[in-house]
C-alpha cells in the first residue's frame, strides 16, 4: 500500500512533465479528433489510431492539458496493474502475488523505460491483460461470448501498437494447448473457439477501415500502417537491435528485474513443474519479447511489454526459492527471496530518486531526455498559441509535434516528423517533394525550425537530401522574419525574443527557432 501511495504521489508530481515526441503526437492527433478531424488527414505517421482515439478519449475526461494527458495515463497504469493482481491470483500464492504488482508498478514508472511517458505501450498492455484474463475465464465457462470479448481487447491492443497483435497470437496458442492437452483432442472445438477469438480480434480493425473510409482517408491510413510500416521495419539490421538490447542491460537498476525473471523462466524448467504452468509462462514470454522485439528496434518503452510476464515470472521464482529454502535446517531463509526483491527495490527508489521526488518537471524530463528540446518545444508553442489566432496556421521543421498540441494549431503539411523524409527509404524522395509544395502553397503563418540532432536522426548524404537540408533554411530565411530563439542545453534552457539576443545566439549548437511570414 505504500508502495502504491508512493506511485501515485510520483505520478502526480510530475503531471506536469512536458510532452515528448511520442505524446505529442498521439496528443495532437486526438485533439484533432476531438475537432471532428479524422486520423490521417492533417498528421501522418505509421502508429495505429487506436492510440489516437485513446489520447481523445482521456483528453476529453480529463482536459486537453499536459497535466490532464498524464493523469489519465496514471489511471491506465493502476488500472493495468489492478488486472495483473487478478492474473497473479491465478498462478501464484501468498506474498508472490503484492510483490509481483509491486514490481510492476515500481519498473512501469521507470524513467529509463520512459514510464513516465504516456507511450502506446501503456495502453497495449492495459488491453492484453484484460483479453488473457477474458480467455482463461472463457476456458472454464466455454462461452462464446467471452472469448469473443477476449479477442476485441487483443484488437484494441493491436489497434493501440502494431506488436500487440503477439497477445492475440498468445490467445490462439493457448486454445491450441487445450485442445493438444485434452483426450481425444477436440480439434472442431478448438476451431470453433479460435474462430470465436479471432472474430473478436478483428472487429476494432474492421470498423476502424469502415469509419476511415468513409472519412475519406483510409488509403492514406492503409499505405502508412501497412506498406509502409512494413518499410520502416526493415530499416534496423539485426546487429544493431542486438546493440540496443545489449545497451539496456549494461546500465540502471531496472536491468536486474528483467534478468530476475529470466532466471525464474530457467529455474521453473528446473524444478520440472507441471507442464501447463510451463507452457503458458514460457509462451507468455515468447510472445511479450517478439512484441517487444518488433522491427529490432529495442526502445526503452517497449520493454514495458514484457514486464508483466517478468513480474508474474518473478512472483513465481521467489515462492520457489522460498519453498525450496525451507526445507533447510534454516527455515528463517525462506523469507530471502522476497528480502532480495524487497531490498531491489528500495534500490530502484533510491536510484531515481532524483527525478521522482527532488526535480521539477522540466529539470526532470531535461535528467531523463538529457539534449532533447521538449522543455523548449512547450514553450514556443505557449507563444505562438499567445501571439496567433486559432485560424493561422503553423509547420515544424523537425519531429516535434508536441509543438502542434501546445500551440493549439494546425499543421499545414501532414508530415509529422522529418524522419521519414531524410531515411533512405524508397518513399522518402515523394516525401520530401510533398512537404516542400505543402509549405510554399499553404504560407504558413509560423515555422518552426528544430535544430536538435534527435529530431533528424542521422541520414545519408546525398544530393537529394542536402538539396532538402538547404531549402529547410533558405526558404524560412527568404519568406519569414526570425522572430525568436530558443538555446537548448543539456540542464536548462535560455529564451531570446529581441534581435540582439537572437543574434548573439544564433550559433547555438541546439536550438528552435521561430518564423513568422512577413
Amino acid at each position: 500500500m505504500l508502495l502504491l501511495v508512493m506511485v501515485v504521489a510520483v505520478r502526480v508530481r510530475l503531471l506536469n512533465l512536458p510532452l515528448e515526441r511520442d505524446e505529442g503526437e498521439f496528443a495532437y492527433a486526438g485533439q484533432l479528433m476531438l475537432q471532428g478531424i479524422p486520423p490521417y488527414q492533417l498528421a501522418f505517421n505509421m502508429k495505429m489510431p487506436g492510440i489516437y482515439a485513446a489520447y481523445a478519449a482521456i483528453m476529453a475526461v480529463f482536459g486537453q492539458t499536459t497535466a490532464g494527458i498524464h493523469l489519465g495515463i496514471l489511471v491506465v497504469n493502476l488500472a493495468t496493474a489492478v488486472l495483473l493482481f487478478f492474473l497473479a491470483r491465478r498462478w501464484l500464492q501468498g506474498p508472490a502475488v503484492p510483490v509481483c504488482c509491486a514490481v510492476y508498478l515500481l519498473v512501469s514508472l521507470s524513467p529509463a523505460l520512459r514510464g513516465l511517458a504516456g507511450h502506446a505501450t501503456h495502453l497495449v498492455v492495459l488491453h492484453a491483460l484484460g483479453g488473457l484474463l477474458l480467455l482463461l475465464r472463457a476456458r472454464q465457462s466455454g462461452k462464446a461470448l467471452t472469448l469473443f470479448l477476449s479477442g476485441l481487447l487483443f484488437g484494441l491492443a493491436f489497434l493501440c501498437k502494431q506488436p500487440g497483435l503477439f497477445f492475440g497470437f498468445f490467445g490462439i496458442a493457448i486454445l491450441m494447448w487445450d485442445a493438444r492437452t485434452t483426450w481425444p483432442a477436440s480439434w472442431r472445438s478448438c476451431a470453433r473457439n479460435i474462430s470465436w477469438l479471432c472474430a473478436g480480434m478483428a472487429l476494432p480493425l474492421a470498423l476502424t477501415c469502415l469509419i476511415l473510409w468513409r472519412a475519406g482517408t483510409f488509403e492514406r491510413f492503409w499505405f502508412w500502417t501497412v506498406p509502409y510500416a512494413q518499410v520502416y521495419g526493415r530499416l534496423q539490421t539485426l546487429t544493431e537491435g542486438l546493440d540496443r538490447l545489449d545497451y539496456f542491460f549494461a546500465f540502471g537498476t531496472d536491468r536486474w528485474f528483467f534478468i530476475a525473471g529470466i532466471f525464474g523462466l530457467f529455474v521453473m524448467f528446473r524444478q520440472g513443474v507441471a507442464a501447463e504452468r510451463q507452457f503458458f509462462f514460457t509462451a507468455f514470454f515468447f510472445f511479450s519479447f517478439c512484441a517487444t522485439a518488433a522491427g529490432w528496434y529495442f526502445r526503452e518503452h517497449y520493454f514495458l511489454l514484457l514486464l508483466p510476464v517478468i513480474c508474474l515470472l518473478i512472483g513465481d521464482v521467489i515462492t520457489r526459492l522460498g519453498d525450496a529454502l525451507a526445507q533447510s535446517r534454516a527455515h528463517c531463509l525462506r523469507a530471502l527471496p522476497i528480502a532480495l526483491v524487497l531490498a531491489g527495490c528500495l534500490w530502484q527508489v533510491w536510484y531515481h530518486r532524483a527525478i521522482w521526488f527532488e526535480l521539477p518537471p522540466d529539470r526532470a524530463i531535461k535528467n531523463i531526455y538529457l539534449a532533447e528540446a521538449f522543455v523548449e518545444c512547450r514553450e514556443i508553442g505557449n507563444y505562438i498559441r499567445a501571439h496567433s489566432s486559432p485560424e493561422d496556421r503553423v509547420e515544424v521543421i523537425g519531429s516535434e509535434p508536441e509543438i502542434y498540441f501546445d500551440a493549439r494549431r494546425r499543421s499545414v503539411s501532414g508530415y509529422i516528423y522529418v524522419y521519414d523524409l531524410v531515411r533512405n527509404q524508397p518513399h522518402a524522395a515523394g516525401m520530401r517533394r510533398d512537404f516542400m509544395d505543402d509549405i510554399e502553397k499553404a504560407k504558413p503563418r509560423f515555422i518552426v525550425l528544430v535544430n536538435v540532432g534527435s529530431s533528424w536522426m542521422s541520414w545519408k548524404k546525398t544530393s537529394q537530401v542536402q538539396t532538402f537540408i538547404d531549402w529547410t533554411t533558405q526558404y524560412p530565411a527568404k519568406f519569414y522574419e526570425l522572430i525568436g530563439l530558443a538555446a537548448v542545453y543539456q540542464t536548462n534552457s535560455a529564451y531570446f525574443w529581441d534581435p540582439d539576443g537572437i543574434a548573439k545566439n544564433i550559433n547555438a549548437a541546439s536550438s528552435v527557432l521561430l518564423f513568422r511570414r512577413k
